[in-house]
């Protein structure tokens, strides 16, 4: 009986859900010409090898996008990062994972450093297709052919790229459903922090081991990393769309897509309501992180920076800059009219967060 029910249960469910999960989106696709782009990734032999060789370079990192920035956004964050070796991007990089989403990705892409820049990505939920068991679009792998380094089940959404005192690990945390595949993955991500050497060691994936986000905790990514990547220098995440850090953790936003923050006390700093991206500079055995608010049409201001500066004897030395300055916390402006629990309670806990007792 029980069984019965969960198969009617299921196929309603699918019924009532299938535009979402498998249909078109409404939007028109772009008439004319089909854009001409291509992706450039640490896949290609080329691109590969033309990774820097000095000890100084630098990376940008992009959270959530959701087709939310403009060509005069990414031209602006150019202008302001100047020469980058790479941009990294944490997942839900379009909206949805169709043709349209991606050929308006390219028309905002064109024309700035970034249509010539290599990309290391990780799939967010949004390029996943959802169903009884989610899988990764085909036009993530054809728009992004990554290295095939990673664990079985996850060749080229799961991977790492190494540069001078750096090795880069991406995690594809959509896509690990059955308690093999977490196991899998955390089995390689052990193995390769270890053979890291004494590089430093950033990770990157979509969903936040530490969330601060209201009610959006993951447990299964928590449970199953959060030992192993606090050995990590820093881990960076996104789809909270609110930005905390909690070292070694950062989670960013870079949508114009806000939901309701945590407001933890154990977040060393936070924000709420607004869009960053980070950059990253790697200078000999220090690492300098940057995180800058992204304003529409005022240049970007410094909101936080740490340094990281690795000692001859294998230990890290850590600066937090940012520390006591101000914070921004605002309420998004979908939750102004709202009053039910989490709103009272993210006022509350933004009262006090702002009180002179705090900085």
């Amino acid at each position: 009986m029980c069984l019965t029910l969960l198969l009617v249960g299921g196929v309603a469910l699918c019924v009532i859900r299938w535009q979402a999960w498998f249909g078109n989106p409404a939007e028109p696709a772009f008439t004319g010409d089909t854009i001409a782009y291509r992706f450039r990734t640490f896949a290609d032999s080329a691109v590969y090898a033309r990774r820097p060789q000095t000890p100084q370079y630098q990376i940008l990192l992009l959270g959530d996008v959701h087709n939310s920035l403009t060509h005069a956004d990414y031209q602006k964050i150019a202008d302001e990062t100047g020469d980058l070796v790479a941009y990294a991007q944490l997942g839900d990089f379009v909206e949805r994972c169709y043709p349209f989403y991606f050929q308006q990705l390219y028309r905002e892409l064109q024309g700035t450093p970034f249509d010539s820049l290599p990309i290391i990505n990780c799939p967010g939920n949004h390029e996943y297709r959802k169903g009884l068991r989610r899988t990764l679009s085909e036009l993530w792998y054809q728009n992004f052919p990554q290295p095939l380094n990673g664990p079985q089940d996850f060749l080229g959404s799961t991977y790492y790229i190494d540069f001078p005192n750096l090795r880069f690990i991406v995690l594809d945390s959509n896509g690990m459903q059955w308690l093999h595949e977490y196991m899998r993955t955390l089995t390689w991500l052990n193995g390769v922090m270890a053979g890291a050497g004494d590089r430093f060691v950033v990770v990157m994936m979509h969903h936040p081991v530490y969330s601060c986000g209201a009610g959006r905790f993951n447990t299964t990514i928590f449970t199953t990393f959060a030992h192993a990547l606090r050995r990590a220098d820093l881990v960076f995440a996104g789809h909270d769309h609110n930005y905390s850090r909690r070292l070694p953790f950062v989670n960013t936003n870079a949508a114009a897509k806000f939901y309701l923050n945590k407001v933890s006390p154990r977040d060393t700093r936070i924000a709420s309501g607004c869009r960053f991206y980070e950059l990253l500079t790697i200078s000999g055995d220090t690492l300098t992180l940057q995180s800058r608010l992204l304003r529409d049409t005022l240049p970007s201001t410094l909101y936080d920076e740490v340094q990281l500066i690795r000692l001859p004897d294998g230990t890290r030395q850590t600066t937090d800059l940012y520390r006591d300055s101000a914070e921004i916390i605002l309420l998004p402006e979908r939750y102004a009219h709202r009053n039910d629990l989490k709103v009272r309670r993210f006022r509350n806990h933004q009262k006090s967060r702002l009180s002179p007792s705090m900085h």
